[in-house]
């Protein structure tokens, strides 16, 4: 599997190096899109039994051995022409993997989203598509 590069200049001499982007990374969230929600909660729920940690705007998130599945209802990812997952890869230094990412092919997708704030910080996100069209993320927790 070929790892996603950045070309990084060096500063001393002027030189670019190629960086894996996401060679520490692991996955903080997968997502899935549905029509119809209140389905989605029983199926995950009560047929599979994955443990529901709580419900918000149209989103189920459920703990599955320490990553989160968020079920989403989104009507926009039914097209065909849309893929219907995401797949989310937490990165510990939000910003350098960031700059990391736009130095590769990756197709950036809308802004840099802030997920929750906190006192002590936020979760970033960064949308991205690889070539074929599929949904995938990077996001970490930014100190104040």
């Amino acid at each position: 599997i070929p790892l996603l590069l950045a070309t990084i200049p060096t500063i001393a001499t002027g030189q670019t190096t190629a960086r894996p982007v996401l060679n520490d990374a692991r996955f903080e969230q997968v997502a899935l899109t549905v029509t119809d929600i209140d389905a989605a909660r029983f199926f995950y729920r009560d047929r599979l039994g994955l443990r529901l940690m709580f419900e918000a705007n149209n989103m189920l998130f459920f703990d599955v051995g320490g990553t989160r599945l968020m079920i989403a209802r989104d009507e926009a990812r039914q097209r065909p022409d849309r893929p219907g997952g995401i797949l989310y890869f937490h990165v510990d230094d939000f910003a350098g993997a960031l700059v990391r990412l736009q130095g590769t092919r990756a197709s950036l997708v809308g802004a840099v989203e802030t997920v929750q704030t906190t006192g002590s910080g936020s979760l970033r996100l960064q949308q991205f598509e690889d070539g074929d069209g599929n949904m995938l993320a990077i996001m970490g927790f930014v100190p104040r």
